[in-house]
């Protein structure tokens, strides 16, 4: 919880970056809160990623068309696993083990009880799990939870969950049309135990549709687009069975669809014409049975790209301009993202599959260890290894993408909650920038209060690229 010492601290030390370097840069969704901060890297670093994409060779493919149909093919094995498997490969005592000692808070400073977590594990029924094998995908945009609840759980008095937005009940987001296996239902049927291509959790049974055998195989060999801008709006159309995506549906980057046949739509996010006519996606929903079939929605052309998306710096640059300055989400908590679903969602239209969390991120693709080196030599092998726009820089618990040197510094662009200080008898306290923002490997180098004077830097274990490329 921050209190209010904690406020006047934070309040302090913005002060103190502020007039060290210029003006406070905001979070892209307005004027920064007090618990907010800014580093003096925000203002060093130009937050605009055509600028590196410029310094990178702009239109240059990174990866051989015959590689990207090569991930593209891996990407769809993997996103449509789940419809592939005959059982759960989840064990119930996995399922049960976070069910047992009540823990947290529900929201201020109230506590969840023991009676309330019993209740919860009554429902989630386990003594008979897994109790189905059914294929089914998400028409919507939903929660995949610990816990077959939407209450929070928060490991410290929270207040205000915009400045704490940690919800350890929050597994991630799933857009809307990913394919997932129902292994389990609750007892009052309300909540669904689903694997699905990055992980196992309780989703909202309200959220998926059945699958069956034939809508499987239409869906899966259809032609993808992948959406390229945040928050869009699907304007649906009755299909044959008279079903239609609900008016307030909306997508983001991250979530691929089926293109409608003949449908077009433009293979560069950069050269996309603001005067082409609006593209028609199949929406996946769920008939009055509680079947999935699809419907047709139409988006701007400017929302949406033909999959893959050549992996140019200029395409990367433009899917992650929509992203700088968005707030920091654990596991996507109020529809945001956090470091391992920014770099996820990123690569999504270019037909990168990247597991969900920064730990199995860092292991995809050639790996270079950056394990005993000292901070000038980190710096050089991310320069001379590292391929501006698609190598990843990994640390224990986060994640972020190089996207090339800046004035002699190899810079990169991650949404990041903070950088670990000391507040008076705190040593786990932290500047919190709590957005998507490009820096160096040290941000917040310059504070007075850093925990044991580390940044990142001291941190870092891992460069790797997840693709073959063509340097």
């Amino acid at each position: 919880m921050f209190s209010r010492l904690r406020l006047l601290c934070l309040a302090f030390l913005l002060l103190l970056t502020a007039a060290c370097g210029g003006k406070n840069v905001p979070p892209r969704d307005g004027t920064a809160p007090s618990w907010m901060g800014t580093i003096a890297d925000l203002r060093q670093f130009p937050q605009n990623l055509d600028v590196y994409a410029k310094n990178s060779g702009q239109n240059k493919r990174l990866i051989s068309q015959d590689e990207q149909s090569r991930q593209v093919a891996r990407f769809d094995r993997i996103f449509f696993g789940p419809w592939e498997m005959r059982k759960t490969s989840m064990r119930k005592r996995d399922v049960a083990a976070v069910f047992g000692k009540a823990r947290g808070y529900k929201q201020g400073s109230e506590r969840w009880t023991q009676v309330e977590w019993d209740a919860m594990a009554r429902n989630a029924n386990l003594k008979n799990f897994p109790s189905r094998a059914q294929a089914a995908i998400t028409v919507r945009n939903t929660d995949l939870r610990e816990m077959p609840t939407h209450l929070t759980r928060f490991s410290e008095p929270t207040p205000d969950p915009r400045a704490n937005p940690f919800d350890y009940f929050q597994y991630s987001l799933l857009p809307m049309g990913t394919p997932v296996l129902i292994a389990h239902t609750s007892s009052d049927g309300r909540w669904h135990f689903v694997e699905c291509p990055i992980a196992g959790g309780w989703v909202d049974a309200e959220d998926l549709a059945l699958v069956d055998s034939s809508f499987a195989a239409l869906y899966r060999n259809a032609s993808f687009a992948a959406i390229v801008r945040d928050n869009v709006p699907l304007a649906g159309q009755p299909n044959q069975y008279g079903a239609s995506a609900p008016a307030q549906l909306s997508v983001s980057i991250g979530a691929i669809l089926p293109m409608l046949a003949g449908a077009a739509a433009e293979g560069s996010v950069v050269a996309g014409k603001a005067d082409a006519p609006p593209v028609t996606l199949l929406a996946p929903v769920k008939d009055a049975n509680g079947m999935a079939s699809t419907a047709p929605v139409t988006v701007s052309s400017a929302d949406v790209v033909a999959r893959p998306l050549p992996l140019t710096p200029d395409n990367v640059a433009a899917v992650g301009n929509v992203m700088m300055g968005q707030r920091y989400g654990w596991g996507g908590m109020f529809g945001e993202r956090d470091c391992s679903a920014l770099t996820r969602d990123l690569f999504t239209p270019f037909g990168l599959w990247l597991p969900r969390n920064s730990a199995g991120q860092a292991r995809v693709g050639s790996v270079n260890s950056l394990e005993g080196m000292t901070a000038r030599e980190k710096e050089e092998t991310i320069m001379r290894y590292g391929v501006p726009f698609l190598s990843l820089v990994g640390m224990r618990g986060h994640i972020m993408l190089y996207v090339g040197k800046y004035n002699g510094r190899p810079a990169i662009f991650h949404n990041v909650w903070g950088v670990r200080t000391v507040e008076g008898n705190d040593n786990n306290a932290r500047f919190v920038v709590g957005r998507a923002v490009v820096t160096s490997i040290t941000p917040g180098d310059e504070l007075k209060n850093l925990y044991r004077g580390t940044t990142f830097v001291d941190r870092l274990r891992t460069l790797s690229t997840p693709a073959d490329t063509l340097q």
